[in-house]
């Protein structure tokens, strides 16, 4: 089975350094989309990438998001600093920040809806060659919902080379999965949060007889997130996906320390099914979650059709490599027999106080979409 991103476009660390260089020699506009948020990495990619083409034609869309989110007081002077860093780099009115406002009726359930309603305008944007995703300092709710949503603008499924789009399209990032441990997460939501156009109806009518599979991707602190989307989604089969390759040799020993019990005896989970994810790169689990669902799908054609539902509980770009899986998924499986979509549970209020400023992580690029998928 052909997957669209094989080959794929990703720079680490001095490859970061020597893509932008290299990409911004044509010339280029570049439209940005960025958060006002705590998180001290949020900066570091933006720098090195105004720093290589400084005269490049730019404008930033900066989504404000503290509405929608609590936080400390450690949050709050980061959120100060990195605001004071956005001026700087988009300077003469080239920045453009967004109040993201959840409705008061539906809290954080409205704040993906919002988030697409917000950028709307971006699609009828003209003449930017690049637009660049920072989503260091976005909550993954935001993200994720971005992230689709330009997808689903750029990607044409029918088209010869489908990620072939005129506009090219870059997710950047610092991946430190040490700092987004650190990162504390309070006062979950009881509820499933809605992603826009990529959660599942798990009470259609059609396919209440199918099976589910759930494919957790497994980060640090998830164990009361784990049990809250298992609620909901009251799977058949759950293939968890541990890190693998990490900075921290012991990482997926000290997660299974803490969801372990719950995997093997709440949800019997086969230590075979279990997926190992390459830490730094998303492609490889978007290349894993694929073919674990092809594998699943051929086995249950016989029973209708099947479920799948994915829940990105892990670092950024763990995250980013689940949603291509779930995207390609949706607009390329049989739609008669499978059915594919995110489960998530967001949290209201991010704590900060053990966060450093020091804290930089290594800068991740991504080329999702535009001229390097074209064969033309």
């Amino acid at each position: 089975m052909t997957r669209w991103w094989n080959p794929y476009s990703r720079f680490v660390g001095p490859g970061f350094d020597g893509f932008w260089s290299e990409h911004l020699a044509r010339p280029r506009k570049l439209l940005f989309i960025v958060g006002v948020g705590f998180d001290p990495r949020v900066l570091g990619p933006l720098q090195k990438i105004v720093a290589a083409k400084p005269n490049a034609e730019r404008h930033c869309i900066a989504i404000d998001f503290q509405d929608g989110f609590t936080a400390d007081e450690a949050a709050g002077a980061f959120r100060d600093v990195n605001q004071t860093g956005l001026n700087a780099l988009f300077p003469g009115g080239s920045l453009d920040v967004r109040r993201l406002e959840p409705n008061d009726q539906d809290g954080i359930r409205s704040v993906s809806r919002n988030t697409a309603l917000m950028l709307g305008d971006v699609r009828s944007f003209s003449g930017y060659t690049d637009i660049v995703l920072d989503i260091s300092s976005l909550p993954r709710i935001i993200y994720l919902t971005i992230l689709n949503t330009l997808l689903t603008w750029l990607v044409d499924k029918d088209a010869e080379w489908p990620l072939g789009a005129s506009t090219n399209l870059h997710v950047v990032y610092a991946e430190a999965a040490g700092i987004d441990s650190r990162i504390q997460k309070k006062e979950l939501e009881p509820d499933l949060a809605p992603i826009h156009n990529l959660s599942i109806r798990l009470d259609e009518e059609a396919t209440e007889a199918w099976p589910t599979v759930w494919f957790p991707v497994l980060g640090e602190g998830n164990a009361e997130i784990l049990a809250r989307i298992a609620d909901h989604v009251v799977p058949e089969d759950v293939c968890p996906v541990l890190p693998a390759q990490t900075a921290d040799p012991h990482r997926a020993d000290n997660i299974m320390h803490e969801v372990g019990e719950q995997l093997f005896e709440r949800f019997e989970v086969d230590p075979r099914d279990i997926l190992y994810a390459t830490e730094d790169n998303p492609f490889q689990l978007y290349r894993s979650l694929l073919g674990a669902m092809q594998r699943y799908e051929e086995s249950l054609a016989l029973v209708g059709g099947v479920r799948f539902v994915l829940s990105p509980l892990s670092s950024k770009g763990l995250s980013v490599g689940a949603l291509l899986a779930c995207f390609e998924k949706r607009l390329t499986g049989n739609q008669d027999q499978v059915r594919a979509g995110l489960a998530y549970v967001e949290t209201r209020r991010y704590e900060a106080g053990s966060l450093s400023a020091d804290d930089h992580g290594v800068p991740v690029s991504l080329w999702l979409a535009g001229e390097c998928y074209r064969m033309d």
